[in-house]
C-alpha cells in the first residue's frame, strides 16, 4: 500500500470513530485513556526492538525520541475521545517520514512477523488470485517516445525504442503482479502463489533478454533503464541488476533488525545495543550478461523501495550512471512481512520496516539516492533528449 493509500485509509477509519451514532443505537464505549496510553508503551518497545531505521533517524536526523515521547504522552494525556487518540499516534509515525513506516486500520497481516527470513512479498492464497492484481502501466511520462528520431521495438511488456544507438528499456515496476497478462500465460491451476510469482519473474526476464538482443542486432551501443515511476515491488530487482553486469555485483547487505538486548532505554536518550542483529555484511551476486555495454538509468522522485535497491546495485558497482531527480527515499521495506504492532484500543496497526539498505558511501537508503545528471523531468521536452543522452554517456 502506498503513503497516500494508507492515509486515506486511516482518515476513513477516523471518520468512522468520531461519526455520531443513530439515537436508537446503542451508546459507544466510553474513551478508555489507559488503553491507549498502553499502546503507546507498546508502541514504544515495539520501535525500539523492531524498526530498522531508528537508530538513523537518531543519529543522522536528530529525531529526538524523549521530546516525541512527552509531547504524544501529552497529546494523550489531552485527548478527549478515540480519534484524538488516533491522531497524535498518527502524528508520531508522520514525524519519521518513513514511507514504510505506517499506521494502518484492521489487524496486522498474517504476513507480519518478528522472525524475517526471505522474501518481501506476500503472495495471494491462489493461482488465480495473484492474476487478477493490479496490473501496470507499459508507457511512462517522460517525452522520449516523442524524440527525434525515437524508433519503438517490440511490443510486450516493456516500452522499448531507440534515439539513434541509445536504446531505451521502460520497467514500470518491479512487483511480478503488475504484469497480469504475462501471469495468466505462465499461471497453472497447481502452483501456489510464490510458485506464480517466480513463473511471472522468470517469464519477465526471459522477454527482457530477447528484447536486447533485439535491440542490439537494431544497432544498440549503450542502453537507459527508465525506473521512473517505479514504486518498487519484489527481489525481482536483484536479479534485473545482475542482467546488467558480467562479473560479480557487491554491496552491504541488508541489516535486519534484531537486537541482542532490551533497547526500551533508547526512548531516554541511551543506546544499549544496536537494533541491528549483526555487523555490516558485504553481499554478492553473479551477472548475468544480458547486457555489459554502456549503462544509464533514468530515475525520478517516485522511484522508490527495491527500485532503489536495483539503482544501488548499478551505480554502487560502476556499472550506471543515473538521471533525473532524487529518488523517493523508501529503502528495504518488509523482509518476510516486515514487522507489526496491533493497537488493542482501535482497530489499527503500526506496519515496520524490519531491514536497512545503505549505498556503498554508507547512506541509509532512506535519504533516497541523488542522481549524477539532475535532470527537471517536468521541462524536459523531446528535443531535448538526444543532448541528454551525449551528456549521460560522456565520461
Amino acid at each position: 500500500m502506498t503513503p497516500t493509500r494508507s492515509l486515506l485509509a486511516l482518515f476513513a477509519t477516523l471518520a468512522i470513530v468520531a461519526a455520531p451514532r443513530p439515537a436508537a443505537a446503542a451508546a459507544a464505549p466510553a474513551f478508555d485513556r489507559a488503553a491507549w496510553k498502553a499502546d503507546f508503551e507498546r508502541i514504544k518497545r515495539g520501535l525500539a526492538q523492531g524498526y530498522s531505521n531508528l537508530d538513523w533517524q537518531v543519529d543522522h536526523r536528530g529525531f529526538n525520541l524523549a521530546r516525541a515521547d512527552q509531547q504524544i504522552s501529552a497529546m494523550l494525556d489531552q485527548a478527549t475521545g478515540d480519534a484524538q487518540a488516533t491522531l497524535a499516534l498518527a502524528r508520531l509515525v508522520q514525524a519519521f517520514d518513513d514511507p514504510h513506516l505506517q499506521l494502518l486500520p484492521g489487524g496486522p497481516p498474517d504476513s507480519a512477523t518478528l522472525l524475517p527470513r526471505q522474501s518481501d512479498v506476500a503472495g495471494p492464497a491462489a493461482a488465480t488470485d495473484a492474476c487478477a492484481a493490479k496490473g501496470g502501466k507499459r508507457a511512462g511520462r517522460l517525452a522520449y517516445a516523442s524524440a527525434p528520431g525515437w524508433r519503438e521495438i517490440g511490443d510486450g511488456p516493456f516500452l522499448a525504442g531507440l534515439i539513434g544507438k541509445t536504446g531505451i528499456i521502460r520497467v514500470p515496476s518491479f512487483g511480478e503482479d503488475s504484469y497480469p497478462d504475462i501471469c495468466q500465460q505462465v499461471a497453472k491451476p497447481e502452483m501456489d502463489a510464490r510458485n506464480v510469482q517466480l513463473a511471472v519473474r522468470a517469464e519477465l526476464n526471459r522477454r527482457l533478454a530477447a528484447l536486447i538482443e533485439r535491440m542490439r542486432r537494431e544497432g544498440m551501443t549503450q542502453l537507459v533503464i527508465d525506473v521512473t515511476g517505479n514504486g518498487g515491488g519484489s527481489e525481482w530487482s536483484s536479479e534485473m541488476a545482475a542482467m546488467f553486469a558480467a562479473g560479480p555485483l557487491k554491496r552491504t547487505a541488508p541489516r535486519m533488525a534484531n537486537p541482542a538486548c532490551d533497547r526500551t532505554a533508547v526512548w531516554r536518550g541511551e543506546r544499549p545495543c544496536s537494533i541491528y542483529a549483526g555487523p555490516p555484511e558485504i553481499e554478492e551476486i553473479a551477472g548475468t550478461g544480458q547486457w555489459t555495454g554502456p549503462l544509464a538509468i533514468f530515475a525520478d522522485n517516485r522511484s522508490a523501495s527495491a527500485t532503489e535497491e536495483f539503482m544501488t546495485w548499478l551505480r554502487g558497482n560502476d556499472r550506471a550512471r543515473i538521471a533525473g531527480q532524487r529518488s523517493f527515499g523508501a529503502g528495504c521495506g518488509y523482509v518476510d512481512g516486515g514487522h507489526a504492532i496491533a493497537l488493542r484500543a482501535a482497530p489499527l496497526h503500526i506496519m515496520m520496516p524490519n531491514c536497512s539498505r545503505f549505498t556503498g558511501e554508507g547512506v541509509n537508503e532512506i535519504e533516497g539516492i541523488e542522481p549524477d545528471v539532475p535532470v527537471d523531468w517536468s521541462s524536459i521536452k523531446p528535443a531535448d533528449y538526444p543532448p541528454l543522452l551525449i551528456r549521460l554517456f560522456s565520461r
